[in-house]
């Protein structure tokens, strides 16, 4: 996923997480703000609360440990973000915007986790549902490797 591409998704997150969190009436205040844009930019692959949390400090903000696991949380409920098990074991998150996913390819020497979309394997998951006779409701891939 370029940099372009991955900008664009952490904007229309922003948008959606601001009126999702408008919707559920919890107000967006200085400190929300600058969590919710921490995680747009920093969560489109795999990111764990203390890395957040470390991100939001290093802009200048007092940003509480506990206000940063708030919104996370808040932000998981709402169907904003995808909790998953990095490939370390250690709880991560991600941002999810409705009809849009990727996948993710782990370096087993840097154990770099980098996100990729591939439209020719989104067919094949979706044929071989069909030849399994069911109705794919949800996926996930994880390719481990070392890069050449």
């Amino acid at each position: 996923m370029g940099s372009g591409a991955a900008r664009g998704m952490s904007d229309r997150w922003l948008d959606f997480a601001y009126k999702r969190f408008e919707a559920q009436g919890l107000r967006i205040g200085p400190a929300r703000a600058r969590t919710l844009d921490v995680i747009a930019r920093d969560a489109i692959c795999l990111v764990c609360v203390q890395d957040l949390v470390r991100a939001v400090r290093q802009q200048g903000s007092a940003g509480s440990q506990a206000s940063v696991y708030r919104v996370v949380e808040h932000a998981h409920r709402m169907g904003l973000l995808r909790r998953e098990l990095g490939p370390d074991g250690a709880v991560r998150y991600e941002i999810a915007l409705p009809d849009e996913h990727h996948h993710h390819l782990v370096d087993d020497d840097s154990g770099e986790t980098v996100p990729f979309v591939d439209d020719d394997l989104e067919r094949a998951l979706e044929q071989a549902a069909r030849r399994l006779g069911v109705r794919m409701t949800a996926h996930e891939v994880r390719i481990h490797g070392v890069r050449r």
